[in-house]
């Protein structure tokens, strides 16, 4: 089935390279560490895991641990190549796996992988509906979802000042930024959304509470502060779900569990590696959802003969322009 194309934003325009983002940022890294070493765990130990939008791979040390494989998406071919250098030998074992792709279209068959998480993600997605309908399909246990929300409390201060309370409190989304826009939800029709998708979802923590201390606080004033906001945001996480913070983590089950078609899956022949061969078997192309043929270099649509490249540590699965 043929879709109108959504634009992805290009983390690799102008040499960009993502982890400068996080340079001066200790306190948002601090916060999230602090919440997925929790709820990380909650996942399980799937055989099969997804990092949606994984970047390159800052995340990877919470889930490598408790699967026996994982993968990472992302749109970047420099985040990739820097989570390949990271992850080595994780990828040279193939218990990682890297995949450049559109989340939009997502290479992979239904029920592809037990569990997943997406996080600092969903506020790329113009089409929301569209990117959590193709993220879902594919996994059949549980996943960790962060929603950037708009109503947090900061967001219904600056709406009661500027006159917009309904517009923040409302169901649609809303666009920030000045370059590239960065969308805001409303937490409950995102929940109602993945609850039509089938999934039973929880609240797993507010994050990132006092995102702007650092920004506003007196430099000498940091240091003598940071315990007190730490402490503050350890309180926050839990008393804050659903309201106080800007990132929302939300835990989803899957009302009734799946698999992939296991007989369905098609064995590849002698010349892919096994870790390789058992990638594969999970893979389709992600224009017209048919099996490719692989080679050691190569995956090859059976059908529109699109050629999908191994360009070093990760697999390139973006359609061609």
């Amino acid at each position: 089935m043929q879709t109108k194309p959504v634009e992805v934003i290009d983390y690799d325009a102008n040499g960009y390279d993502y982890r400068s983002y996080w340079s001066g940022r200790d306190y948002e890294f601090w916060a999230e560490d602090r919440v997925l070493r929790r709820l990380v765990p909650k996942l399980g130990r799937p055989r099969w895991f997804a990092d949606f939008g994984g970047a390159f791979g800052r995340n990877a040390g919470h889930y490598l641990p408790h699967a026996e494989h994982s993968v990472i998406m992302d749109y970047s071919a420099t985040n990739l190549r820097n989570a390949g250098d990271r992850y080595a030998a994780e990828v040279a074992a193939g218990r990682l796996h890297l995949i450049r792709c559109d989340l939009y279209r997502i290479p992979f068959r239904d029920f592809a992988f037990d569990a997943a998480m997406v996080v600092r993600v969903l506020h790329h997605l113009s089409d929301l509906d569209r990117g959590l309908t193709e993220m879902s399909r594919t996994i059949g246990g549980q996943w960790l979802v962060d929603v950037p929300i708009k109503h947090h409390v900061l967001g219904l201060a600056r709406g009661l000042k500027g006159g917009d309370l309904r517009r923040v409190r409302g169901p649609e989304p809303v666009a920030m930024g000045v370059e590239e826009p960065y969308w805001n939800f409303q937490l409950r029709a995102v929940r109602a959304r993945l609850g039509a998708m089938g999934w039973r979802t929880a609240l797993g923590a507010s994050v990132n509470n006092f995102r702007q201390w650092e920004k506003v606080a007196p430099a000498k004033a940091t240091k003598l502060a940071r315990p007190l906001v730490h402490g503050m945001e350890v309180v926050a996480q839990t008393a804050g779900r659903g309201w106080w913070g800007p990132s929302q983590f939300v835990l989803g089950r899957r009302n009734d569990p799946a698999a992939p078609a296991y007989d369905r899956l098609r064995q590849h022949g002698d010349d892919l590696a096994p870790h390789v061969a058992d990638l594969a078997r999970r893979v389709v192309c992600p224009q017209c959802v048919s099996r490719l043929d692989w080679t050691p270099d190569t995956a090859t649509c059976a059908r529109c003969q699109v050629v999908f490249p191994r360009q070093g540590a990760f697999w390139d699965f973006v359609l061609p322009a």
